[in-house]
Order: C-alpha cells, then sequence, then structure tokens
C-alpha cells in the first residue's frame, strides 16, 4: 500500500514547491522509498509501503521497457499471479516478482480491459505516451480512495485530499456537510470539500494530456452481482460461501514482510482469525483494543479465540483519555468527521500493530456481506414503516407505538434512515440549512423492489465504504496496509446471489455466516449480542480534563459551527449536555468532530485554527 499524488496541465512544467509539498502530504502513506516522474504537462509523486517485492526493482513510478507506460499504484492485485501467468504465455516480460508490473504489462496487452481482470483492492494512475492519456481507476468497492480536482484545464489526483488542497483554497462542500449531520458520512462522490470529488468505485478517468479534459467510465457497479437465485438450498449455500471467504482468506495472506491480525472478539475477525491461522500453519500476531472492565470490552470471547488458535496475541487499553488525546490526530488523516468513535483506536492500534507487521486483515465487510445489523433482524418491521410513511402523513399519527417509527420516518425511505440512530430531528432542528437532499442512498434504494436488496444494497455502496475508508486512512496512519477479505469481488458475487430467507430470513442477524463459524469458534462467540465497537462517548464527554475538554469548541465565538446554527441555540444545547440533560437533545459526540474537522480544514503550511495533540500518542499495553 502506498500513497501518490498526479498533476496535469497541458504543456505545464509543475514547480518542486508544489511536488515536494505533495510528497511530504504522503509520507506516512509510504515510508520506504520516494519516487516521481514528470514531462511537460503532467507530474507523478509517489510514496510507498513495501509490500510485495520490496527490493528497489519494484519502487515506483514504474516505466515499460519501451518507455510506453508510466504507472503509479496503490494497493494490492490478489490474482496477479495467476494474470502475470497469462501474460508470460503471450510474450510478457517482466523484471519484478510483485503486482504492480501486472497492471503495467496487462494494460499494455489488454488495454482498459486489464480492469475487469483485476481481483484486488486498488486506486492508480497510469499515463500513456502512445495515446497521450492518463488513466486513473478505483478498486470496484472503493477500497482504496482516490480523489480528482479540475480548474480549467488544470487537474489533481490523488490518494488523500491534503495533496490536492495545494492547488485549490479548501473550504466545506454545504452538500456534504448536510449528510454528515444526518448520516455521519457524505456518501457517493462527495468528498467532503468543495470542488474535490471522491472517485465513486468501480471508475475510469481518462485525462486528455491534450486538452485537459476528463471522460469517466463505469466499468465496474458492484450492484450488478445482487441478483438472487431461490434455487439454491440451505446447504448449497452455506458450501459456496464458506469456499468463498476461505479463498479469499487465503488470498489476503498474500505478503513478503508478513501480517497480523485485528481481533476484537466479535464473530467477523474472529472468523477471519482461525482461517488465517490454520491456512498458515504457524503461530499468528493478533491485536486488540481493550476497555479493561468497561461492559463494553470482549475480552473474555478474544480470549476463547486466542486459546483455540494459539495465537501470539497483544493488547492495547484505551481509555477516555486516550482517545481525547488522539482525536485531533485521527480527524486531520480522516480528512472528514471520523465516521466511527473506532477511528481513534484503530488508528492507536494500528500504532502498536506496527512493531510486529505493516499488513493487517480485518474483519470489516462482513455485515454489508451476510446482514449483520439490527435492520436485517427487524426488516419486516422497517418494510411495514416504510409503506405507511408513503402514505401516512406522520402529524396525523399519534405519537405511541406502533406508529413511533413511521412519525419518525415522515416521509423517509425507511431502508436509508435504518441506519441512523441518533435523533437526527434534533441535529436537523439545531442546522436546518443542512438537511439532506435525496442522493446516492436514495437512489441505490430505488433501483431494487425487495426490502433487504434495498438494505444490501445501501450498506454496500455507502455505508461500506465509510468503514473501508476508515480502515485505510486510519491504519496508513501509523503507516500499515489493513486488509478486508469479506470485502472481494469473487465473494460478493457468491453472496449477492444467495436467496433472501437464508442470508437475511429476519429474527436473526448474519445466520449463513454463524453456522459457517460453528466449525471453526466456540459457540459463546458465536451467539451472542453484538456488541462492535461501542465507546461510552457521553461519558468521556462528561470529563472536562478528557474528551469534555473540547465542548468549548462549540461555544468559542470562533466556532465553525456557529456558521449554520443560530449561536444561541448551539451554546444551549451543550449547556444542557453540561446539566446532565441527554434526551431530546443532538449527538454531543458528532457536533465535536465535525467542529473539529472543520477548524483543522485549511491549506498545507497555512495557520489553521485547530486542536493541539499531544506529541506522543502512544499507550500503555494493557
Amino acid at each position: 500500500m502506498c500513497g501518490f499524488a498526479a498533476f496535469f496541465q497541458p504543456g505545464r512544467s509543475f514547480p518542486e514547491a508544489l511536488l515536494a509539498g505533495a510528497d511530504r502530504d504522503l509520507f506516512h502513506r509510504g515510508p520506504d522509498s520516494a519516487g516521481r516522474a514528470a514531462e511537460p504537462g503532467w507530474s507523478l509523486v509517489f510514496r510507498r509501503l513495501a509490500i510485495m517485492d520490496p527490493g528497489s526493482a519494484a519502487d515506483q513510478p514504474m516505466t515499460d521497457e519501451t518507455g510506453r507506460c508510466t504507472l503509479v499504484f496503490n494497493g494490492e492485485i490478489y490474482n496477479f499471479r495467476k494474470l502475470r501467468a497469462e501474460l508470460e504465455a503471450v510474450g510478457a516480460r517482466f523484471r519484478t516478482s510483485g503486482d504492480t508490473e501486472t497492471i503495467l504489462q496487462g494494460y499494455l496487452h489488454w488495454g482498459e480491459g486489464v480492469l475487469d481482470r483485476l481481483e484486488g483492492m486498488y486506486a492508480f494512475v497510469l499515463v500513456d505516451r502512445k495515446l497521450n492519456v492518463a488513466l486513473a481507476a478505483r478498486d470496484p468497492f472503493g477500497i482504496k480512495p482516490l480523489y480528482v480536482c479540475q480548474r480549467g484545464n488544470q487537474i489533481g489526483i490523488a490518494s488523500e485530499m491534503r495533496p490536492l488542497f495545494r492547488v485549490i483554497d479548501p473550504q466545506p462542500d454545504e452538500a456534504a456537510l448536510a449528510e454528515l449531520v444526518t448520516f455521519t458520512w457524505a456518501a457517493g462522490s462527495l468528498s467532503n470539500v468543495r470542488d474535490i470529488e471522491r472517485v465513486p468505485g468501480g471508475t475510469l478517468l481518462t485525462v486528455s494530456l491534450q486538452d485537459g479534459s476528463i471522460a469517466r467510465h463505469r466499468f465496474c457497479d458492484v450492484l450488478e452481482t445482487l441478483k438472487v437465485e431461490d434455487a439454491i438450498t440451505s446447504d448449497e449455500a452455506t458450501r459456496v460461501a464458506e469456499e468463498a471467504i476461505e479463498t479469499s482468506v487465503r488470498q489476503h495472506l498474500m505478503s513478503d514482510v508478513g501480517y497480523t491480525l485485528q481481533l476484537s472478539g466479535g464473530i467477523d475477525s474472529s472468523l477471519v482469525a482461525a482461517m488465517a491461522s490454520e491456512a498458515a500453519g504457524r503461530r499468528v500476531a493478533s491485536y486488540a483494543v481493550s476497555l479493561g472492565d468497561h461492559p463494553y470490552d470482549e475480552g473474555e470471547f478474544r480470549q476463547l479465540v486466542v486459546e483455540r488458535y494459539g495465537l501470539d496475541h497483544h493488547e492495547i487499553r484505551i481509555g477516555g483519555m486516550e482517545f481525547a488525546d488522539a482525536l485531533p490526530r485521527a480527524v486531520r488523516h480522516m480528512e472528514g468527521p471520523v465516521p466511527h468513535g473506532g477511528c481513534v483506536t484503530l488508528m492507536l492500534l494500528c500504532d502498536r500493530m506496527r512493531e510486529g507487521s505493516r499488513v493487517a486483515l480485518t474483519g470489516e465487510g462482513a455485515d454489508e456481506m451476510f446482514g449483520g445489523y439490527l435492520r436485517y433482524g427487524v426488516w419486516r418491521n422497517l418494510a411495514r414503516q416504510d409503506l405507511l410513511a408513503r402514505f401516512l402523513p406522520s402529524r396525523m399519527l399519534p405519537p405511541v407505538w406502533p406508529f413511533l417509527g413511521v412519525k419518525r420516518l415522515d416521509g423517509r425511505d425507511s431502508a436509508v434512515y435504518s441506519a441512523v440512530y441518533h435523533n437526527f430531528h434534533a441535529m436537523q432542528a439545531l442546522f436546518p440549512g443542512l438537511v439532506p437532499t435525496p442522493g446516492l442512498r436514495e437512489a441505490t434504494s430505488a433501483r431494487f423492489r425487495d426490502f433487504r436488496d434495498r438494505l444490501f444494497a445501501i450498506d454496500q455502496v455507502s455505508y461500506l465504504e465509510s468503514l473501508l475508508v476508515r480502515q485505510d486512512k486510519m491504519s496508513m496512519a501509523a503507516s500499515v496496509e489493513a486488509r478486508v477479505p469479506y470485502v472481494h469481488l469473487p465473494l460478493a458475487r457468491v453472496a449477492n446471489r444467495l436467496p433472501r430467507d437464508i442470508r437475511a430470513p429476519g429474527g436473526v442477524t448474519k445466520p449463513l455466516l454463524k453456522r459457517i463459524a460453528e466449525k471453526f469458534l466456540d459457540k459463546r462467540v458465536i451467539y451472542r449480542r453484538k456488541i462492535g465497537l461501542w465507546l461510552p462517548y457521553d461519558d468521556w464527554l462528561s470529563d472536562p480534563k478528557g474528551l469534555g475538554r473540547y465542548l468549548d469548541l462549540l461555544t468559542d465565538m470562533d466556532g465553525r459551527l456557529r456558521a449554520y446554527a443560530e449561536p444561541a441555540a448551539l451554546s444551549n444545547v451543550v449547556a444542557r449536555f453540561r446539566a446532565g440533560e441527554r434526551r431530546g437533545i443532538p449527538s454531543m459526540w458528532m457536533l465535536v468532530n465535525i467542529e473539529m474537522w472543520l477548524r483543522s480544514l485549511s491549506k498545507p503550511g497555512s495557520a489553521a485554527t485547530t486542536v493541539h495533540e499531544p506529541a506522543t500518542n502512544a499507550v500503555a499495553p494493557a
């Protein structure tokens, strides 16, 4: 995994200050080596985290031996050995043993068709001197981030937004901000910043080096895999899903520098740990966040997995003070509000994991593939509420059960808002100008008739991306590569065709994955209430020396959110929270989180109104 920036403008030679600045912006993504390539009209900047073929021969930018194409690539291609064999069979010659050159040679032989053959996580920019174009592509699920900005015929493309801030003045995008205050994540092409687009997964950009124009092409839509085959039996579903998961886990073990495991104690990461341990045939290191004796901690379940597979296990204890100290750093690396507080703990965990390896396998994505959220267990109720909300004006309904859910929706799409757990009505009342208009979530929901298909589709193109970008940016803040075996296109092709009554029958969550897990895990790990990484935000915010130190940001005269709310109203909700009130007020955690991001938004090197973090982010072993 690595980081890159690419700049284009016909005939222009880009200044050293811009390229050196972009290099500094991306250093954390690739501390092992740096590289550049430049000609009139374009420049590429690259930082490498060496995972496959870590020697200098595989450094980037990489140019083929004819000099036609130059490539910068971030990610991993898990089927590269198969593709390499195919290419060698037709005469391709390789100088390296990693996956980067496979993309380069694949493009020379198959053109854009190479994208139909790649299986993995990736973002890349390739300059084709013969065709006088540059191609930029992002993997189908958007596991690897990619951003683009365009001002006239000047174009910037990068793994993170910070290098692009050197060519535009970063300002918050109010359309994105409206989604952030409701959903905690701005979906689709919304990057959080005006004039910067997050390139959708499965998209190819073709930049003309002659006139600076951009053509866009969707080469893969993951939702086209959502085609249910009702004839599949329960036994067959179990067999093909288990095989697909095991195959993906084995492929994700590909590394020339070893790997470790993120282990929460939940079924998803525990199953990855089990399969990885069996495939490795040796002792594997695992890492976890401990909340100590807090009820949300899952230590007893982690221990069951550790003992069964003999893992070399390490834990770091994180409390309110460590969380508060690290929050500014996490927000800065996220380049937006952190979509989940787990971003902070994940970043701190990766700081520790880096001591053992620079590659980590995670359990991210299982919920979106196998129906792991509460909404999949209660989908029938949600579907009824959705139907009633479309035809019954909520103002005519009494504020009592069973009409509370319908009144909460007030005509909104239940499949979309079932993922919103905070009091979004209170948030929108506080910021009446930041009410999101229908966007990617609603458009995705409208593509499908069955309610469960709508849930899976929205999760796989919206909520999942927030988790994937979180994994990328928080791990890369520590120069660690996070991998997501559940988010693999071959696996999605299997999971998304399974019968709905097998994958999400209602009443339970992830029944198919739990059935598979019985072969690998103690039932006490499998059949228990899902916790996830819930954190005691309100408790921590009540500590003025911990997370509560940031509440004053909301009431300061230079507070950024004050521009979107009546200042007195914002001060009032903070006062109510400090007085112990919790019901009927917006999420204080979300407000602090968004305010910190708005204050951090500035051009590199300029003075920003930010929150200083401690000089060290180390945490003590549990």
